[in-house]
Parts: structure tokens; sequence; C-alpha cells
């Protein structure tokens, strides 16, 4: 996975996994450029003719932060400041050339929440399935 897919997945993580992926920035200098702020955004959304349909607008969060000359942006779903902020840090440490610890540590991180989140997918795949219902099979019909 690329850095682009791996900050993807902290748009779903937990609250406390957020947290714990801020931690991995707390020795790092980074400058925020442009604070966590919400605005509103319009969606954009496909029929089934592939013609453009806006069926209104959402609210984001959105935050700009600079790591070692490299800017980093984050914009997710809600009011979600420190989302926003993880998401903006995250894009800025993959941006940097260099692998650095820092790096290493966020992939990791990013990659076990991956592993986590497609464990809970097929777990939830499982309980869907569980309830199909094959009616040609039925008793008595």
């Amino acid at each position: 996975m690329n850095g682009t897919d791996l900050t993807a997945l902290i748009d779903t993580m937990d609250e406390e996994r957020v947290e714990l992926l801020l931690q991995l920035f707390a020795d790092v200098e980074l400058t925020i450029s442009t604070p966590p702020r919400t605005g509103l955004m319009m969606l954009a959304v496909h029929d089934s003719f592939a013609t453009a349909f806006y069926p209104g607008e959402i609210l984001v969060t959105e935050a700009r932060v600079i790591y070692d000359g490299c800017e980093g942006f984050g914009m997710v779903l809600g009011e979600a400041p420190r989302r926003a902020l993880a998401r903006a840090a995250a894009d800025a440490v993959f941006r940097y050339s260099d692998a650095t610890q820092v790096q290493k540590s966020v992939r990791a991180c990013l990659l076990e929440e991956a592993a986590m989140q497609k464990t809970r997918q097929l777990e939830n795949g499982a309980l869907v399935a569980a309830t199909k219902v094959n009616f040609d099979l039925m008793p008595g019909a």
C-alpha cells in the first residue's frame, strides 16, 4: 500500500487509534500551516447513467502541516480536528523523500490498522452470510 492509501485509513480509525497515531508525531517538528477548520463541500455522486448528481453539501474538517519542507494536507468528513491533523501529518511524512523512523512507525501503525479493518470486514461478512436464505431449497414450497 502506498502512502495515500494508508492515510485514507485514518478516516475510519477509532478515536483511540487516531490519538495513538498522533503520539508518533510527539517528537517530530511539525508546523501547522493551516489549523483544523470546518467547511462545507458539495457532495458529487454519479447515477447509474454516469451523470453527476449533487444531493447537497457535507461538513468536512481540513488541516495542513509542514514536515521538513514537505506540506501535508488532511481532509475528513464531519467535525474531527484531531483526525484531520493526523491525516495531514501522515501525508506530510509520506511525501518526505527519506525513509525516516517516523515514516516507518506511521506506516507500521497504519498497516496494523489495515489488517484490523480487514479482519473486521471479514467477520462482518461472515455474519451477513449467515443470514442468507435460499428460497429454492425451503421445505414445503
